[in-house]
């Protein structure tokens, strides 16, 4: 494992499930600032069209998904993991499945102000240290826990 700023990074290589996702998306490449407020607001929606379809999110996995553009992030997909298909998606909720296989899962604290550097050190040392190949035609998303998130990232 390597240290960056005193903090160890916890990472694991597991095989994961594919996972049917509700979601929708964050266009951000407009905004200037914190996507923090737009970013929370698509989770709130996601989480209100859930307990709308008789779901208790509470218990649903929390699922982010960002798009990056060289280091610019354009766009977010905030989404809850479904426990079964749907055919009637509305008010702009759509569904797609994750797809499973190999992933460095990257878990650290949920802290707005650490996160990005984290996960920086992750690429920049982490895997070329443990000469990890990143699959590029799958996405990396967010898994949220209570005090912790699990970033994912898709490997070849």
């Amino acid at each position: 494992m390597s240290v960056f700023a005193g903090q160890q990074l916890h990472v694991t290589i597991q095989d994961l499930p594919p996972i049917l996702i509700a979601y929708t998306s964050c266009q951000l490449q407009e905004m200037t600032g914190s996507y923090s407020g737009q970013i929370r607001d698509g989770f709130q929606r996601i989480k209100d069209w859930a307990r709308q379809h008789g779901y208790d999110s509470s218990v649903l996995k929390v699922i982010g998904i960002p798009c990056v553009a060289g280091t610019q992030l354009i766009s977010y997909v905030c989404a809850l993991e479904l426990p079964e298909a749907m055919t009637a998606i509305t008010e702009g909720i759509q569904t797609k499945q994750l797809a499973g296989g190999r992933y460095a899962i990257l878990s650290l604290e949920k802290d707005s102000t650490t996160i990005g550097q984290t996960i920086g050190h992750f690429f920049a040392e982490y895997v070329p240290q443990h000469q990890l190949i990143v699959d590029s035609q799958r996405p990396s998303y967010e898994v949220y826990y209570e005090d912790i998130m699990d970033f994912c990232v898709p490997l070849l």
